[in-house]
């Protein structure tokens, strides 16, 4: 009989009516009416929740939207324009709360700017920003220009890992680089896993840099030799085997390991295989990720090339995603591995494939009775926005728990495959790619932007000193990012 995994209890997504009401002086007032027009309204969203075919389906937890806005709104509407400035600050009643407003992309407004910034008992603000300094008042070619809305959503955290300080330039270069195309609209956490300690002078920089959003720095083992000793018999007596020791005492996270995929394969760095099963199977319950729902995941080796105009992570909350991925394939899973997915997921998921047109993945659910195998496209792992709750559920628990059996830092499932079967098993309609949603981020890694094309010059460094760098407006704080890696 099929299982059905629900978190929660279905909730009505349902937006009451909400307006802005912008007071705007009367000297004023013809020249926007004629050229502006401000459209409000609540908006209704229904929950579809998927049921899957597969033995097990996951239900996601559906949250009111209008709960996370307080019963009074404050508006504050500043008009600037050749005869001075005027502020003007208004609050709604309980019925007229804030939930959009629509700014068109064109108007014609001479020589005046408007901002309004609207913000409740919850510090949810959204801002806009309207200039025009055209001076021709006969024109007919003037155009408004609007800033893009950010919402700031709870329960989320921006993500990364490096083994320790000989990696921390990385660290820096890439968080600062998204904090200025992207976080310092939202003002996420930021967690940075590290397997050894980092200078506390380092991490004080890091956090002056990136203020007023909170940076932590967290260890994410109790040191090798210690996780040695905490091994189960079989675990300990498969790991010195594979380590060619008798005894630990030597070993050292720069030692080389036999055994990438249970035993076979090429001597393995451990640090690598640790970050590897750190990834893949610890990660979603690390203590410092329980209080968060949302995961935006980016390898220190990706780097933003530009700001981003729109948000992917309204995005995937709005629309109750799973897994949305900058990149897919990358790489593939063998079919030996077949047997332990079966064993762990009760199903797998064949024929791997991204519909382009939808922007999720597809796929053919093979059950255990069925001795068809399969190779398994991977998503790529270096930079993606996943659900924790999704991750953290006891299917994919105990299927990643399985993949991973008496093995110890032996790469295998690596952070690829974890991310990609689950998804494509229990909710392939609910995992999407960025670029086929809309959101072309050109995030460089690994001498391509998104994974998919070609960067020129090849190495970061020189594409941005002799590219990126004249592609981001002058008043970027991406400028004033130390560009010292090239990937």
């Amino acid at each position: 009989m099929p299982i059905v995994l629900t978190m929660a209890e279905n909730e009505s997504r349902t937006l009451p009516s909400r307006r802005i009401f912008l007071v705007i002086p009367l000297a004023i007032v013809a020249t926007v009416f004629c050229n502006t027009a401000f459209l409000t309204g609540g908006r209704t969203t229904n929950s579809n929740l998927y049921q899957s075919d597969s033995p097990l389906s996951f239900a996601p937890t559906v949250k009111n939207w209008s709960s996370s806005l307080s019963s009074i709104t404050t508006t504050t509407t500043t008009t600037t324009n050749s005869r001075g400035t005027n502020n003007i600050t208004t609050q709604s009643s309980p019925d007229k709360l804030l939930r959009q407003s629509t700014l068109p992309d064109t108007a014609n407004i001479n020589n005046q700017t408007i901002s309004h910034t609207i913000t409740n008992n919850n510090n949810l603000t959204i801002s806009h920003t309207i200039t025009n300094n055209n001076n021709n008042n006969n024109s007919n070619n003037n155009t408004l220009t609007k800033e893009a809305k950010f919402v700031r959503y709870d329960n989320v955290a921006i993500v990364t890992k490096i083994h320790g300080p000989h990696q921390w330039k990385l660290v820096v270069q890439s968080m600062c680089l998204l904090h200025f195309a992207y976080n310092h609209k939202v003002l996420y956490d930021v967690i940075v896993f590290t397997a050894e300690p980092i200078p506390v002078e380092d991490v004080e920089s890091l956090q002056k840099m990136l203020a007023p959003a909170k940076v932590s720095i967290v260890i994410d083992n109790i040191g090798l030799q210690e996780e040695i000793a905490a091994l189960t018999p079989a675990r300990y007596d498969k790991f010195m085997e594979r380590c060619n020791v008798s005894s630990p005492v030597n070993l050292t996270w720069f030692s080389n390991c036999r055994g990438e995929l249970n035993g076979g394969g090429a001597p393995t760095r451990l640090a690598y295989a640790w970050q590897a099963e750190f990834r893949s199977v610890r990660i979603w319950h690390h203590p410092a990720l329980a209080d968060y729902k949302y995961m935006l995941w980016l390898d220190t080796d990706g780097f933003c090339s530009k700001p981003w105009e729109k948000d992917p992570v309204e995005y995937f909350i709005k629309n109750d995603g799973i897994i949305m991925f900058d990149h897919f394939p990358q790489g593939s899973a063998p079919s030996s591995l077949q047997p332990l997915i079966l064993e762990g997921f009760n199903a797998s998921a064949c024929y791997l494939r991204l519909n382009k047109k939808s922007g999720n993945l597809e796929r053919t659910l093979i059950d255990r009775d069925s001795d068809e195998s399969c190779r398994i496209p991977n998503v790529h792992g270096f930079f993606h926005i996943t659900n924790l709750d999704f991750y953290r559920s006891p299917p994919v628990k105990h299927g990643l728990e399985t993949l991973l059996g008496d093995c110890f830092l032996c790469r295998s499932p690596d952070d690829q495959l974890a991310v990609t079967i689950p998804a494509a098993i229990f909710a392939p309609e609910r995992s999407w790619e960025m670029r086929s949603k809309g959101f072309k981020l050109n995030v460089f890694h690994n001498h391509a932007f998104d994974g998919i094309d070609k960067a020129q010059p090849p190495g970061f460094v020189r594409y941005w000193e002799e590219v990126g760098k004249d592609n981001v407006p002058s008043t970027s704080g991406m400028h004033t990012c130390p560009i010292t890696e090239r990937d």
